[in-house]
């Protein structure tokens, strides 16, 4: 047996460190939620939740007025929105449909109303339950369904057809292609659109167009109609009802405000309780306390302390951060169509002279507000790509991309190594895979999903 000797350099973080770390780490909710058990823990830590004195909150009124007045134009286009929802609201309820409304409750509204036996009614109401948020059947409802009911396959055939013509249209289907069948039947669509779907759904995915009319024998025009019933149909009967798990809300902990071509960045305070020391009640246990309560009041305090140290620290980290993400980003916030700059973390920590952990931790599950919406700060952060004498973003590049694909001729797609051709000749250095990368990133089919016949 041999023994032998090794050195080994670790490192162990104290309680208090780990305690700044995860205060770090927190986002404004958590922070929130944090500061009040801290407060219920520790009986010499008191928190509230003022309001704003009525001056300042005056003013802060004015400037949030003058910032949405420069938006006019955002906010009218905001009101037709809002308009066209109603629209769609008002459209919805004629059909029993509620705001908010889940797919499944829907669907048992339906069947509440039905005027059939009620022994139908639970079978139909258990087809209901097994149908996903998508609209589409579990996989083995029906097998469920016949061992649970008894029933016979013809009979649960024939339940489920029932249940296949309940709004919205395509709902109850097994698969994609029984769902747009469904649909093309309800709407009285022509033998050929059918027929399409029955035979050359795979082809029709693949765009696979001049294939299907050589085939049939057909023109190009007939088979564009037949298309066009096709497209007509919804692949996801159940979008556009509420999802059935709680919605989550973000809350940003960075708020930024153009105001005349200038950025203010500030940390959202608003979501956090307000923590102070209770000096009063601190010395109003020490005027009778023993050497035990003196001990537990010294030790109280000193988490209280150190408590207040970490939050104040993750403010004040967390605003030399932002700052500088948003300065270097600056062209993002300033143009309506600005691009981020390449940024790493690593440049953030070297610049602002702290660890590149730190930085991390300090943009972790957090988001920014700005008037363009809502990121995570995360997302400032962007790979560097060589362009001649310059780096540029990845975000860059794959609207260089955008543009390029919407600007090509649909009846003769580019393919990807056309693309990589035409970036390069922009200056791009970039090869055809990373190219392909970056349009499956973005949605984009490739040249033969494209084509336009």
């Amino acid at each position: 047996m041999e023994l032998s000797l090794q050195l080994q350099q670790k490192q162990v973080l104290s309680q208090k460190m780990q305690q700044s770390v995860e205060i770090l780490q927190m986002n404004a909710l958590a922070l929130s939620e944090y500061a009040k058990e801290l407060a219920e823990e520790n009986p010499l830590l008191e928190w509230s939740e003022e309001e704003e004195p009525a001056e300042g909150f005056r003013e802060k009124l004015l400037q949030k007025l003058e910032w949405l007045e420069e938006s006019d134009e955002q906010n009218r286009s905001f009101y037709q929105m809002e308009q066209e929802q109603k629209e769609r609201e008002r459209e919805d309820s004629r059909f029993g449909r509620k705001d908010g409304q889940s797919l499944r409750e829907y669907l048992l509204f339906q069947i509440n109303i039905l005027k059939i036996p009620e022994d139908n009614k639970k079978v139909l109401r258990f087809l209901a339950e097994s149908t996903a948020e998508s609209g589409y059947l579990e996989a083995d409802a029906v097998e469920c369904l016949i061992e649970r009911y008894q029933l016979k396959e013809s009979t649960a055939a024939r339940i489920l057809a029932e249940f296949q013509t309940l709004d919205p249209p395509g709902v109850g289907a097994r698969d994609l292609r029984e769902c747009l069948l469904i649909q093309l039947k309800q709407k009285n669509a022509s033998p050929f659109a059918i027929k399409m779907i029955e035979l050359h759904l795979d082809d029709l995915a693949k765009n696979r167009l001049s294939y299907i009319a050589k085939k049939w024998k057909i023109s190009m025009e007939e088979l564009l109609e037949a298309l066009q019933e096709i497209r007509s149909c919804q692949p996801k009967p159940g979008s556009g009802f509420a999802g059935e798990e709680a919605v989550e809300y973000v809350i940003p902990d960075i708020l930024v405000e153009k105001k005349d071509q200038e950025l203010t960045v500030t940390v959202n305070g608003a979501m956090v309780p307000r923590l102070r020391v209770s000096h009063a009640y601190v010395k109003l246990l020490r005027e009778k306390a023993d050497a035990e309560t003196e001990e537990y009041i010294a030790d109280k305090l000193k988490q209280a302390e150190w408590a207040l140290q970490c939050i104040a620290k993750r403010e004040s980290t967390l605003q030399r951060v932002a700052e500088y993400i948003v300065q270097h980003q600056k062209k993002f916030f300033l143009c309506p169509n600005g691009q981020l700059a390449p940024l790493r973390m690593a440049d953030v920590a070297e610049k602002l002279e702290i660890h590149e952990s730190t930085v991390s931790r300090a943009v972790k599950e957090k988001y920014l507000q700005c008037d363009r919406g809502v990121f995570p700060l995360h997302a400032f952060f962007t790979k560097a790509m060589a362009r001649e004498e310059e780096t540029v973003s990845a975000e860059s590049i794959k609207e260089h991309l955008r543009a390029i694909i919407q600007g090509e001729n649909k009846q003769k797609p580019l393919s990807d190594r056309e693309l990589t051709e035409r970036l390069n000749a922009e200056g791009f250095q970039i090869s055809r895979r990373t190219v392909a990368k970056y349009r499956e990133a973005m949605g984009i089919p490739g040249a033969s999903g494209r084509k336009v016949y």
